[in-house]
């Protein structure tokens, strides 16, 4: 991917920084352009460039490019970089990387941009230099197709994907507000699965208040490890998916509709708050993905119900469950385990809040309500953080409000109250067990990051073991009875080895339905 870049008259000074990229984000490698590596050139002819790497932070690690003089004029900037390398032992993560496929290119411009400094808005003009010889060459970038002029900071443009070569599209002719993409056949039917992503998407977007013109596009790629997952960004999102299809345990649908919800719902706060506010970012992408879809007719009461008990599920038997949201934050990308606390604990919080407002409303208030006055007032050019958040249950449920907000970012447990999700559902005290596949779920084509004591481990798994097959993740976190088949590659030979993923029971909740009570009968 080759970037040229017009910057308008930046006038920077002798020293300071043009241009800035991150060398690593949320584990991630980017492309990590050396100095040497960018040509840059104003109206006084060639500018020499050095770099300057930023202590690391919250998220990942930032380098900034200087110029050796002022500049004049506007400057112009040229830089490349090839795909990255991945394999089977490639460890899963954000889908941030440009990735060749399908006789193609597929990925986020954070990968591959090194953008202005300056924060201001830019009248931003993308233009794709395609082989002009190839007539199924498309160029995709989260704000459209071909060529397109859009007014945002330059961070807009690291901040979202794109798709170039022989892409693929439902609607086929790429017209509209509303696309889903892809560069290699899936295993599975796209153009069902654009159709329903489109159908979801039409009510999330009334449901958000967007404006009928609004878009959104929707990039599938395919991962070369038996694994998957999805990243949100602006206006779009991309989901990676492994050989047999694999996503995420709740499934491809909550997966697209998990990240199609990030679009809307978040706090402000700044970028080393991340820890802090994830359990409202994630909590809300579980809780609207699941009622949303449920409200749009996408998924059944049935399906409803085991997604959410799998949520729960997932909150009380997490090892992490009593960790403040602070210092599950420090290990969000190191440990799987630990990235799943705000998933869970946003979503039974939430759940608790919305159980409480309909009960002392009489059903005339949820969390619908709350959710969409931060939406409406950050629309309107405040910024909404915790301390506005903290407000506004208050205000709603009374003093005991911030004493539970706080014992949520202390990581005690929560437990909705009955009648959460309405009369069709009772809460039920039960045990579950924790799963825990003993190494890095994150990299499923090896063994890493073994656990001693695991089960794993104890099963014969080694660190380092090449993985052949394993059963499927989501086939063994919706089943605690399920057994763990691995076949490893060890001394030339393959070895099976079986062993039970979950430990032992501890306490829970569960919602059933009561019986009695007709499916018309529950809206939520």
């Amino acid at each position: 991917m080759g970037v040229t870049m017009r910057i308008p008259a930046p006038k920077t000074t002798a020293g300071a920084p043009l241009l800035r990229m991150p060398l690593m984000l949320v584990g991630l490698q980017t492309a990590s352009y050396p100095a040497s590596a960018i040509q840059a050139s104003d109206d006084a002819g060639e500018l020499t460039l050095t770099h300057s790497d930023q202590a690391p932070g919250a998220s990942g690690t930032y380098r900034t490019y200087l110029v050796n003089r002022a500049t004049r004029g506007d400057v112009t900037v040229r830089y490349a970089t090839a795909p990255r390398a991945v394999n089977r032992d490639t460890r899963n993560g954000p889908l941030f990387d440009l990735r060749a496929q399908g006789g193609g290119l597929i990925g986020a411009g954070v990968y591959f941009f090194a953008l202005p400094v300056e924060e201001k808005p830019y009248r931003i003009s993308l233009h794709w230099d395609l082989p002009r010889t190839a007539a199924t060459q498309r160029g995709i970038w989260s704000f459209g197709e071909g060529d397109q002029t859009t007014v945002g900071p330059a961070q807009l443009l690291a901040f979202s994907f794109y798709a170039a070569g022989p892409v693929r599209s439902a609607p086929a002719d790429g017209k509209g507000n509303f696309g889903f993409y892809w560069l290699q056949q899936p295993p599975f039917d796209p153009v069902v699965m654009g159709k329903n992503v489109h159908r979801l998407y039409n009510h999330m977007s009334r449901f958000f208040g967007d404006p009928p013109d609004a878009t959104y596009r929707v990039f599938a790629r395919g991962n070369p490890y038996p694994s998957g997952g999805g990243t949100s960004l602006s206006r779009s999102f991309m989901f990676g998916y492994g050989a047999q299809g694999q996503t995420t345990g709740d499934g491809t649908d909550m997966l697209i509709a998990h990240e199609m919800a990030h679009s809307w719902p978040s706090l402000d706060g700044a970028e080393d708050d991340h820890p802090l506010t994830a359990w409202y970012s994630e909590g809300t992408a579980e809780f609207y993905a699941l009622l949303l879809s449920l409200r749009a007719g996408t998924i059944d009461l049935d399906r409803f119900l085991k997604v959410a008990n799998a949520h729960a599920r997932d909150y009380y038997t997490n090892p992490f469950l009593h960790l403040t949201n602070a210092a599950a934050g420090k290990q969000f990308w190191a440990d799987a385990r630990a990235q799943r606390v705000p998933y869970g604990r946003g979503f039974m919080y939430l759940a608790k809040v919305d159980g409480e407002l309909k009960a002392k409303s009489g059903g005339r208030r949820s969390l619908d309500d709350l959710v969409l006055e931060v939406l409406r007032r950050q629309r309107a050019g405040e910024k909404v953080g915790l301390e506005q958040w903290i407000t506004m249950v208050v205000r709603e449920l009374g003093p005991q409000a911030r004493q539970d907000y706080l014992d949520m970012v202390a990581g005690k447990t929560i437990v909705p109250p009955q009648g959460t999700f309405g009369p069709c559902f009772r809460l039920e005290k039960t045990t579950a067990r924790a799963f825990d596949l003993g190494f890095d779920e994150m990299r499923l084509g090896v063994v890493k990051d073994l656990r001693a004591g695991s089960r794993a481990a104890e099963a014969g798994l080694r660190e380092g073991d090449p993985i052949v097959s394993l059963t499927p993740i989501g086939k063994l976190r919706n089943d605690p009875a399920a057994r763990a088949d691995v076949v490893v590659r060890r001394d030339g030979k393959e070895m099976p080895l079986r062993f039970s993923p979950y430990s032992a029971p501890v306490e829970a909740w569960q919602w059933a339905r009561v019986p009695g009570i007709a499916d018309s009968a529950c809206k939520l």
